[in-house]
């Protein structure tokens, strides 16, 4: 079971008893990972290299920006260890190898088209942590983080004609 949103019920059926076994992946520890038997510390979003199917259907991917932190692990390593602790071997070594296997067996599937040629561009020098969170689009980062010329106004520290709205340019 995946959940996201409302878990409130997830732990009331734990506390009543009527949930046998609960097992949750997670970043945080929530009301729902204290709740369970087993936590299998998961990496954020930052600490993976992954693929992602946005809401428009498009194949995405993030690269690594850190390491996870303690006994984190991707998703793919949890996945593979667990595999091989319940006896099924698995011969991942990388998540490139998990793409590689699940394109392969199911090759016509809308939203993976691409899933074995997805370039995950290794983390370069940026200035600031959010520009290295997603490298196709350090572009933004770069314009929003630019030095820009002073601001200046009519001689008076936010004083503007525009009820509340400081502008990023001089108005005249």
């Amino acid at each position: 079971m995946r959940a996201l949103g409302d878990t409130q019920w997830i732990v009331d059926a734990r506390t009543r008893g009527t949930l046998g076994l609960l097992v949750v992946q997670g970043v945080l520890m929530t009301p729902l990972a204290r709740a369970a038997d087993f936590v299998l510390p998961g990496a954020s979003y930052v600490e993976k290299e992954a693929s992602y199917t946005n809401d428009h259907g498009r194949l995405q991917g993030t690269a690594r920006a850190m390491a996870p932190p303690g006994e984190a692990m991707e998703d793919w390593q949890i996945l593979v260890n667990l595999g091989v602790s319940l006896g099924v071997p698995f011969n991942y070594t990388a998540s490139a190898h998990v793409r590689a296997d699940i394109a392969a067996r199911y090759p016509n599937r809308k939203g993976l088209e691409g899933l074995t040629t997805l370039a995950f561009n290794r983390p370069t020098n940026a200035r600031h942590w959010l520009q290295a969170s997603n490298p196709s689009e350090r572009w933004k980062w770069d314009f929003m983080f630019q030095d820009l010329p002073p601001v200046k106004f009519d001689g008076e520290p936010f004083s503007t004609n525009f009820g509340g709205v400081i502008p990023l340019k001089e108005v005249k």
